[in-house]
């Protein structure tokens, strides 16, 4: 041991002596020991402690100083054992302080060092679910509809490598991960939790838990009950109808807090024996304590007994308080039907309930006869006041397990508790632990067989023999569809027909009907409405009744027929005629449209054309045998009998007089029309209606003339003889035809629009030989001469044609001559044809900038000495175009050169000479230019100027130039110049100068 602070969670705790040695005299150390992470929490676990008792003494305090609490002080053989930090500390660590005095030491301690991580606080949460949770947070699903709830923890440090665990509530096994899905096919409420652990397993092998629950709950709908959703009747005979109400009613869940027990609870002899039976109750809050006498509704048991004399009967509640239901009273009276045989055998149990509702003890009650060997006095099963009331239960706890005790005071007699129960006032339930659906929609799915619908009750008419389901189908507000079906069943429709099996017949025959139908089916009948008689069909469908030998005659009235439960009304009817021999002697003589008959014979038959029917539209009265409506020249043959078979009939043949023929045709003409006959000649013609316009008609020959064009006119030809006959036409005079057209002008001539009729014929009238055409079937002239007038005629190509003229004159020929006069820029235009035309540059279009004037025909931002080709077209009806080719004027070139001198500078013309020159911008600083020449004089040295020449010619331009002038020369003395003696011995030498200008100039050759 030291002073100072170490951090580890492992190693070795030991004395200044170290291992085998011991710690020396006057020491006095403060060492802290330290966890190597935050949270942990350090521990010490001595494994050897010895010191000088009462003198050497070790301290050691909860924390990371001695102004920690201190665990206790230690000394001698009092070894501290297990040390640990705790965790709300803050630092983890432990602190020790020894203190040893200056006389005998021994042999120390020694101590192992570890770390204790405790466990952080975990808290699970639901992130989402599906579906989603109503407005109160159940999530409400149907039976097996899936539901996937994700959910997370929350962690104080570190959730790395956490296990997700759900409780799905029902008591299947634990579904792991974070996300799961799943379904429920019971109804029910179930409350679902996230169990989250971490890898810590220092405090738990399994990793510490989450603190709280979600408690999501979970309602799983009920089916719904569809009790009285029948038929008014599920067995109909073919053609009956019946209504099928749709009932539906939500079966509420109610939560069984406190389910019976259902086992058997033998109560054997005993003096003093204690017999407890008990139930689980789980369902309220964990806190939720019984606050009020009346929260407990009743406590009931199912039981017998043979002495009631014999028993107490108390409820435990789950803490332990107590009250006493039934104590000692009636002596040998029954619990139930007891079985008093002394036997072991259960006698039949009855319902004993206690509540503070009621007003009578159990001791009080009235009894009745039951049980057996033998039967006795038994309390009549009911509700009954406890002896001690329930408020000697308030404050206990809900939820845990509440006992019924029992104790058998007596020997000899024994009982049965067959099960037991308890109710609390459902009020004090958690709200989410019972539910009732609402139904949203309720109706019968379609089916055309469905005749009328009256709210939810439907009327059904089958349309064929079977069975024949229908749906009613309902949806709650947990969105689910449930349906119930009901069938009926229609029977096989019922049928019989009644023929005769030979009709008619003659006397002393006898009357057969033959009857088919239904297999097997009941027929009620009458014969001459008579007395009901009954036939039963064969399997086949078939019977015969058999009159013998009338002498009037048979009428059979088939009334019904009924096969099992059905009947169905037939009411079918079938004579047998008893006939007897008539004289059907006739003539027939023929008419215009067919022919009449006389009775030689027997009045009262029938009249009749023979088979083949006639199908020309002949008709034949059958009582006096008149034929009407027959076709001239066409044979009839017509039969007159009696209804009686026994008289056979007469026949005769009779030909239609033949029928004159008055067709004839009308052809219409300009001012009336001809007829021509067709039929027969002879007849006579007349208007029907005679017209008052003035026409005329020829009566022999039908012709028409003085009509109107456009009028239709009726006429009526009429032949006469044995059988007269008219007919009639109608014909329409013909129209005057229409020439009308129009003409308009045109460059060469005249475009002609048909007003009239067309398809007539186009002429010049006259024809001026000119060079002009005209086209005879459009009217259009071409090659005509500019500013002609010429006549054109149209005629009409029908039966009765008209001829119009129209004059046309030529548009005149337009000039588009003019002259361009090039400028600097462009050019300038002069029209000398027709004015308002139109100018325009010929492709290709210039890209140089140039643009034209539409109008004027001026051209600008030309470029100098291009040429442009322009042309001008006239804005008449024949317009015309001429072009013209003009080159722009070429700029002067006004470019020249500054060379700069001492006190200015001089200009050289490079361009056009004969300009002017001038300062830009004008100095005043006493240089001058001059304007002719550009020579710069008089400018102090280094100054800089601008200087711009204007050139004078057609089209003037202007250039500048900038130059600075030479700088002030700075003269230099040269060093000494040295030279050498030529050789001639005359006193002179040759000196050049020159050798000293770069000296005494520094190199400036300016």
């Amino acid at each position: 041991m030291q002073n100072g602070t170490v951090t580890g969670c492992s190693g070795t705790f030991l004395d200044s002596g170290g291992a085998g040695g011991a710690y020396s005299s006057n020491e006095s150390f403060i060492l802290t020991i330290c966890p190597d992470s935050p949270g942990q929490l350090a521990q010490l676990t001595f494994t050897e402690f010895n010191t000088q008792l009462g003198a050497d003494v070790m301290t050691i305090y909860n924390g990371d100083s001695t102004a920690s609490a201190a665990f206790g002080t230690f000394d001698g053989a009092n070894n501290p054992g297990f040390v640990t930090a705790t965790d709300d500390n803050g630092s983890g660590c432990l602190t020790i302080e020894f203190v040893s005095d200056g006389s005998g030491t021994t042999t120390g301690w020694s101590a192992d060092i570890s770390c204790f991580t405790p466990c952080q606080t975990i808290t699970s949460q639901l992130d989402s679910a599906t579906p989603t949770p109503n407005a109160d947070g159940y999530i409400r699903v149907c039976p097996d509809e899936e539901i996937t709830l994700t959910g997370s923890g929350n962690f104080e440090f570190d959730g790395t490598g956490a296990t997700y665990e759900w409780d799905l509530g029902d008591g299947t096994p634990l579904m792991p991960g974070e996300t799961v899905t799943f379904s429920y096919s019971t109804p029910g409420v179930y409350i679902v939790n996230l169990n989250v652990r971490d890898t810590n397993t220092d405090s738990d092998p399994l990793g510490c838990s989450n603190t709280n629950l979600i408690n999501q709950v979970i309602q799983v709908a009920t089916e719904p009950d569809f009790t009285g959703t029948q038929a008014a009747n599920d067995a109909l005979c073919f053609g009956e109808t019946t209504t099928i109400d749709g009932v539906v009613n939500p079966v509420p869940f109610v939560n069984d807090c406190t389910p019976p027990v259902s086992g058997t609870t033998f109560l054997p002899d005993g003096s003093g024996a204690v017999y407890t039976t008990c139930i689980t109750v789980d369902c309220f809050e964990s806190a939720q304590l019984l606050t009020d006498p009346s929260q407990l509704l009743e406590i009931c048991v199912n039981m017998e007994h043979s002495y009631s004399g014999d028993l107490d009967i108390k409820i435990i509640s789950p803490n332990g308080q107590e009250a006493d239901l039934f104590t000692q009273a009636g002596g040998g009276t029954y619990f139930g039907g007891a079985n008093d045989d002394g036997s072991n055998t259960p006698g039949i149990g009855a319902d004993y309930c206690f509540s503070m509702s009621a007003t009578t003890l159990l001791q009080n009650a009235p009894t009745i006869t039951a049980g057996s060997n033998p039967p006795n006095n038994s309390w009549a099963p009911g509700t009954y006041l406890p002896i001690e009331s329930f408020a000697s239960l308030v404050g206990s706890p809900l939820n845990g397990d509440w006992c019924i005790e029992i104790v058998d005071n007596l020997s000899i007699d024994n009982g049965y508790v067959f099960s037991w129960g308890l109710n609390f006032d459902p009020n004090i339930q958690p709200p989410e632990l019972s539910f009732t659906p609402v139904i949203v929609s309720e109706s019968w799915d379609s089916d055309p067989s469905i005749t009328n619908v009256t709210g939810n009750t439907i009327t059904v008419a089958p349309a064929t023999a079977g069975i024949h389901c229908y749906t009613y189908r309902v949806v709650d507000d947990f969105g689910c569809e449930y349906t119930e079906e009901v069938c009926i069943t229609m029977d096989e429709e019922i049928t019989a027909d009644v023929t005769a099996v030979v009709n008619p017949i003659c006397e002393g025959d006898d009357a057969e009907f033959l009857i088919t139908g239904s297999p097997n089916a009941i027929i009620n009948y009458t014969i001459n409405a008579g007395a009901t008689q009954t036939v039963t069909l064969d399997a086949g469908g078939t019977a015969t009744v058999t009159i013998t030998g009338p002498i009037v005659v048979q009428v059979f009235n088939l009334i019904d027929a009924t096969v099992g439960a059905c009947t169905v009304t037939i009411n079918d009817t079938e004579t047998i005629i008893v006939g007897q021999v008539f004289d059907t002697s006739f003539t027939m003589t023929p008419t215009c449209d067919g022919g009449t008959a006389t009775i030689a014979g027997d009045a009262g038959g029938v009249f009749a054309f023979a088979d083949p029917q006639p199908t020309d539209g002949a008709i034949i009265d059958p009582v006096t045998g008149t034929i009407t409506n027959g076709v001239s020249s066409t044979i009839y043959i017509v039969t007159y009998e009696f209804v009686s078979s026994c008289s056979p009939g007469d026949t005769e043949t009779v030909t239609v007089l033949p029928s004159q023929d008055a067709s004839f045709i009308l052809t219409p003409t300009c001012d009336g029309a001809t007829a021509t006959i067709t039929g027969d000649l002879g007849g006579t013609f007349a208007f029907n209606p005679v017209p008052i316009d003035g026409a005329i008609i020829d009566l022999l020959t039908g012709n028409i003339t003085n009509g109107n064009q456009g009028v239709t006119y009726t006429v009526e030809y009429s032949v006469a003889g044995a059988c007269p006959v008219s007919s009639t036409e109608s014909v329409t005079v013909l129209p005057f035809e229409d020439s009308s057209f129009t003409l308009a002008s045109t460059c060469d001539g005249g475009i002609a629009t048909i007003t009239g009729d067309i398809g007539g014929t186009f002429a010049l009238v006259p024809d001026l030989g000119d060079g002009s055409v005209i086209d005879t079937n459009t009217g259009i002239i071409t090659g005509g001469v500019s500013g002609t007038t010429y006549t054109v005629e149209y005629t009409t190509s029908g039966p009765c044609p008209e001829t119009t003229s129209q004059n046309v004159t030529v548009f005149p020929s337009e000039d588009a001559s003019f002259t361009l006069t090039p400028s600097c820029t462009g050019a300038t235009a002069l029209i000398t044809g027709d004015a308002g035309g139109v100018f325009a540059f010929v492709d290709p279009q210039p890209t140089d900038g140039a643009t034209i004037d539409s109008i004027t025909g001026e051209i600008i931002n030309g470029v100098s000495g291009v040429s442009y080709t322009v042309e001008y077209t006239t804005s008449g009806n024949c317009p015309a175009t001429t072009a013209i080719v003009v080159t722009v004027f070429s700029l002067d070139d006004s470019s020249f050169l500054m060379s700069p001198t001492c006190d200015g500078a001089t200009a050289t013309i490079t361009g056009l000479p004969g300009g002017v020159f001038t300062f830009n911008p004008v100095p005043t600083d006493g240089a001058v230019i001059d304007t002719a020449t550009g020579i710069v004089t008089g400018a102090p040295f280094e100054a800089t100027y601008t200087v711009e020449y204007t050139t004078t010619g057609a089209c003037p331009t202007t250039s500048s130039e900038t130059f600075t002038v030479f700088s002030q020369p700075i003269v230099i003395t040269p060093t000494a110049l040295e030279v050498c003696d030529d050789g001639i011995a005359d006193g002179l030498t040759s000196i050049d100068l020159t050798l000293k200008n770069v000296e005494i100039t520094a190199n400036n050759p300016s």
